[in-house]
């Protein structure tokens, strides 16, 4: 493991809660895990014998229905964790995961961490911290899918991928267009749509780059009331 990767797995939510001692004992025996694009990590159903922090690349996470339709249900990248929640219970993954580009995971095996746990009730009451987090973040998609247009989810995706810079950006779609679609709980041709109605708020889509002349335009139509986004 990589001074990178250390520092990637300490500020994860999982971990960032705890103080360093316990950050290293959580640590101990953690492997580090290499997967290529479309190799299966867990199925949904499977028993949740590890926890993973992403510590580079893309990883998706998603159900699949009786009927063959899968949908998304998140997608992760560097420094964000899954899995813990059923893991630390002993109960299935709810989920399947899948890596949509190559990508290096840090593996932390569940039932060392629940024997961990259970021996020190303060490491257990910090690590409650990543469920809340991942809580809030649910909490946060159901918002958006309920409360703003398509438009404005596309709009809020790319302020993310932006991750707080100014004025004039260029970002890298990190993953295929149907996988976006999928992530912000629209179809395909729907976000074809949003992506050329926001060439009127300065966004051009060449390829896999999203070219965003303001990114403060984009920030106003996220926040404008849904009822007049709707009518874009």
């Amino acid at each position: 493991m990589t001074p990178a990767d250390l520092d990637t797995a300490r500020q994860s939510a999982l971990l960032a809660a705890l103080p360093e001692p316990q950050r290293v004992r959580v640590m101990e025996g953690a492997q580090v895990q290499s997967v290529e694009t479309g190799q299966t990590i867990f199925l949904q159903d499977e028993p949740a014998d590890a926890l993973f922090i992403v510590l580079d690349g893309w990883v998706k996470l998603y159900r699949v229905a009786s009927s063959g339709t899968e949908a998304v249900v998140s997608v992760m990248t560097r420094g964000r964790s899954f899995g813990e929640a059923v893991a630390l219970r002993g109960l299935p993954y709810p989920v399947s995961a899948e890596a949509i580009t190559p990508a290096r995971l840090l593996r932390l095996d569940a039932a060392r961490l629940r024997h961990l746990l259970q021996s020190d009730p303060a490491m257990a009451t910090s690590m409650l911290a990543a469920v809340f987090v991942h809580l809030q973040h649910l909490v946060g998609q159901i918002e958006g899918l309920k409360a703003r247009s398509g438009v404005q989810r596309v709009a809020e995706f790319l302020l993310d991928l932006s991750a707080g810079r100014e004025g004039e950006v260029s970002v890298a779609l990190p993953y295929n267009k149907a996988l976006i679609a999928g992530r912000l709980g629209i179809k395909p041709e729907t976000l074809s749509r949003a992506f050329a109605r926001l060439r009127d708020h300065g966004v051009r889509i060449e390829a896999a780059m999203a070219h965003i002349e303001d990114v403060d335009r984009l920030r106003e139509l996220v926040a404008e009331d849904p009822a007049k986004a709707w009518l874009r």
